[in-house]
């Protein structure tokens, strides 16, 4: 599977998740085509509950994302996994959000 920054894939959010969460691929074209590069980086999601507010380092993915369920995605935490633990690509974030979430990372981990 071909990945992009910005893909939003299945991955395992732990060693013994097997139903996997929404991650948002950050990681460059270059370093994703590299086969040598068996990692990339990554944004966590977990399904928003409905009563469930969005913190200050959340960004709210939804359909217009491909998602079938509104996603809360963390800024706070950057994840590294591997290219083999995608199980499925579930869509792309829309361009509104990746300035979101460019600002929130940037704001939570000190990057100015």
């Amino acid at each position: 599977m071909k990945l992009r920054r910005w893909d939003i894939v299945k991955i395992p959010a732990a060693d013994n998740d097997s139903a996997g969460h929404p991650g948002v691929v950050l990681s460059p074209e270059d370093m994703l085509d590299d086969e040598k590069q068996l990692r990339f980086n990554v944004l966590v999601g977990t399904k928003k509950q409905p009563a469930e507010k969005a913190r200050q380092n959340n960004v709210v993915l939804n359909e217009d994302d491909g998602l079938s369920f509104q996603t809360l995605v963390d800024c706070s935490l950057v994840y590294m996994v591997r290219k083999s633990q995608v199980k499925e690509r579930l869509g792309v974030v829309a361009y509104e959000r990746r300035q979101e979430i460019k600002r929130k990372v940037r704001a939570h981990l000190g990057l100015g």
